[in-house]
């Protein structure tokens, strides 16, 4: 049973991986369909445009990629990134409602606070290195 519950661990980073790959991916080829994903519009061009499809391109792919590494080389600290990602993430919604008027968005981040979570029991579910 042990075996199939690290298997199980295992599948909510293969998800996340695939989906925030995907997300990436789209936002360096199709912005304008990537934005749909994130609830915002795309600005018409500029300064705010390229930040934005960097920001948000290199923020999917870094966690795909860490989460793809973790679960190919089975270690551990691969999943601290994205977790990391995920809860500062969850933080910085939490904080612009609070402090700055933005609207409060559970629906965003409490899967945020979740997907930490998930991922947590993924770290714990690998097997630690063995010392040498």
């Amino acid at each position: 049973m042990g075996r199939f519950l690290r298997y199980l661990a295992q599948l909510p980073p293969v998800l996340l991986a695939l989906l925030f790959g995907a997300q990436g991916i789209l936002w360096l080829v199709n912005p304008a369909t990537a934005v749909r994903f994130w609830g915002f519009a795309v600005p018409e061009g500029g300064l705010g445009l390229s930040s934005m499809i960097g920001a948000l391109a290199s923020w999917c792919l870094t966690i795909a990629v860490c989460l793809m590494l973790a679960l190919i080389r089975k270690q551990r600290m691969w999943y601290y990134p994205p977790m990391m990602m995920f809860g500062l993430f969850a933080i910085g919604r939490i904080v612009a409602s609070a402090l700055h008027g933005a609207p409060p968005l559970p629906e965003r981040f409490v899967p945020e606070l979740v997907f930490v979570g998930l991922l947590y029991l993924a770290a714990r579910a690998t097997e630690a290195p063995r010392g040498t």
